[in-house]
Order: C-alpha cells, then structure tokens, then sequence
C-alpha cells in the first residue's frame, strides 16, 4: 500500500471511532485539513504533510491520555501511528529507489560516453586499418616496380658485360674473348662481321696446342639460358709487347651481344676507386662476373702500361673484359695476374692486371689492318 492509499484509510478511519467523543468537531476539522494535503501531488509536500499529521496525532494523544471512555479511539490512533510509520518507510524505500535511478542514470550516461569513446577509437582504428591497406598496396606496386627495373637492369648487365664474353679453348689452353657488335658488310649489307678483343698469349697458347700457326680459334658463345654455341675465329692482327690480339669470326650471321667501345676522352676520365666489373672464364667455366675497383691507373711491367683492379680474377680470366660498373662501357682487356713465389706460385687474385683499351686504340690505328672510328656514343673498331 502506498503512502497516499494509508492516508486515505486513515482519512476514512477517523470520523468513525470519533462519533462517540466530545470533541468530534475538532477532530473533524483535523482530518479535512488532512484530506486536502492528501490530494497534493508533490512527493515532498506529502512528506511535509506526514510530519505534521504525526505532530497532531502526538498532541491529540496526549489530549486524551486523561480521557478514560476514548480507550478504543488510542487505540485507534496506535493503529493510525503504525500506519503513518509504514508511510514513512516507504517513503524512505521510494527515496533509495530514485536515488539508485539516479544512479543508474549517471552509469548510463557513462556507459553511453565509454561506447562513444570505443566507437571513436574503432573508427580511427578502422582508418588506420585502410590507410595501411593503401600503404601496402602502395609499396607492394613500388616493389613491384623496383622488381621490374632490377630485373631489367639484370637483362641489361648481361646483355652489356656478360653476353659479349666467349670462352677460347685448345687441348690444354683456356681464356676468353670479348665480342665486338656486329656490322653489316660494306659489299653486302646482309651479311656480318664480328670483331673479337683477347689478349695474344691466349692465341699464342692455343695455337701451340694445334701445332699450327694458322689454325682457327675454337670460340663458344653462350646465351642468356646457358644455351652454348660454337664457331671459330681468325687472327687479324696481334701485339706480343701489348699483348693484344684482334680475331674476327668465321660467321656472316649476326650476333646479338657485343661490348660498348666508348671514346678516348672517356677512357681518360677513368680515376682510381672507379667501381668496375670483370668477366672471364676463370678455370675453364662459363663467363663469372666479379666486382671491384680501380686500384691502379699506370701500373708498369716490362715497360708496358697496365691497369691494376682489385676485382677477383683467376688464370682464364686472360683475354676477358673489363667494364665499368656504371656505364656497362668496355675499359681494357684482362692480361695478367700477380702470383707470389718461385717454387709453387700462389694467385692472388685481387692483383689483376688489365690492358687499357686507349693502347688497343692506338695499337690498331697504328696498323694496316683495322681503325678506330670515333662516333657520338663511343667507338667502332672496323677493318680496312
């Protein structure tokens, strides 16, 4: 029963047990002042309204105290009392209500200020989520870009260092070679003569093994698949002191590969720590490239110019090129290596010396069987 159902009750209670008593007028006064406070709407005016009923009940009590024939009216009034307190408890249960209310509300409200929290924090996560996405789309298209060019520049490497390098064989002598591009022949365009550059003790060696001074080169050009194929060359001319030697091949086909010449005024920019590229067939093997650099630009022996390079070089390495790392340009012919001791001599094989390719130009155009032709890229070595 709620506080303002008691109060009626008692409103209702009152006139009844007061019918017998003498001050009846009073009483009923009392309880119309009660009904109307009990018709209020206002939780806190009830409260107020309760109190001050408890008070008059309290000096009515104490009024008829004295009273002996009003025994059923106290205890009427202690019933009323009780109720009263009833009302009061509740109240006090309805406060704890609204205040736990309250409460719930303030937790809501927090709960509600967390969730937008979160939902801020999932929507940055969720953007920070799509921009990664976009970085790593970025970067894997970089890379794939990156793969691409270095594949190309790997294409490229070997096509300007590698591909242009054979191998010269005998029965017991290897070295190597390096290929001139092709040209179309002067009488017959269709046709083609390839130049070749190797050092002359190559030759010399091979040409011993064969017994014959005029017998052919054995030369085996390899392609990009490791596919091989063969073909001969012819000596054109040659320079012991030099040693340097210039062979053609016994072919009118064209072939595809053959090393960039550049021009005097190029070679003559080249400096000590210039970054290099040697490529021979050390032992025998197919073409191995090997990196280094410059070490030494006017290295002499037997009077002769050399350059040192401190790219890792071996015995068939002779008769290789040398290339510059960054112009992929032909710089000189790979001639001798640096040994140390008489009875069993040690390689070392960052000591190799290579012949420049201004002595090669000057050695042809001081004969009668080739020349050097300048041109706006570099150079041609053609034959009279």
């Amino acid at each position: 029963m709620n506080r303002f159902a008691i109060l009626v009750a008692v409103a209702a209670a009152v006139p009844l047990i007061l019918t017998g008593v003498t001050r009846e007028q009073g009483l009923d006064g009392r309880l119309t002042q009660l009904e109307e406070a009990l018709q209020r709407r206002s939780a806190g005016a009830a409260k107020s309204e309760v109190a001050a009923l408890e008070s008059r009940f309290t000096t009515l009590s104490e009024e008829l105290a004295e009273d002996q024939t009003a025994e059923e009216l106290r205890v009427e009034i202690l019933r009323l009392r009780s109720e009263l307190q009833g009302a009061k408890v509740a109240m006090g249960a309805q406060s704890a209500a609204i205040q736990e209310l309250e409460a719930l509300a303030t937790k809501a409200q927090r709960i509600d200020a967390v969730e937008a929290g979160v939902e801020g924090k999932y929507d940055g996560i969720v953007r920070a989520l799509d921009a990664t996405t976009s970085l790593v789309e970025q970067t894997r298209d970089e890379l794939g870009r990156v793969e691409s060019k270095l594949e190309r520049d790997s294409q490229t490497q070997w096509r300007a260092m590698v591909g242009p390098t054979v191998q010269l064989s005998g029965e017991t002598t290897v070295g190597s070679g390096v290929l001139l591009p092709s040209r179309p022949k002067a009488d017959d365009p269709s046709q083609f003569q390839t130049l070749l550059l190797t050092s002359w003790h190559v030759v010399r060696d091979i040409r011993a093994d064969a017994r014959r001074a005029d017998s052919p080169v054995p030369v085996i050009l390899r392609d990009v698949n490791g596919d091989k194929r063969h073909f001969t060359a012819k000596l054109v001319d040659y320079d012991a002191p030099l040693d340097s030697a210039l062979l053609v091949l016994n072919t009118t086909e064209r072939i595809s590969v053959g090393a960039h010449l550049p021009s005097r005024s190029r070679l003559a920019s080249s400096k000590v720590f210039d970054a290099i590229v040697a490529v021979g067939c050390p032992l025998g093997n197919d073409p191995i490239p090997t990196r280094g650099h410059l070490s030494d630009l006017h290295h002499k022996v037997d009077g002769e110019r050399f350059l040192m390079i401190s790219a890792p070089t071996y015995i068939g390495n002779s008769g290789g090129g040398l290339y510059s790392q960054n112009s992929h340009e032909l710089l000189g012919i790979f001639s001798k290596i640096y040994t140390h001791g008489a009875i069993r001599p040690t390689v070392i094989p960052h000591m190799g010396l290579v012949t420049p390719l201004e002595a090669f130009y000057d050695w042809i155009d001081a004969g009668d069987k080739a020349r050097v032709l300048e041109t706006e890229d570099g150079a041609a070595i053609v034959l009279r």
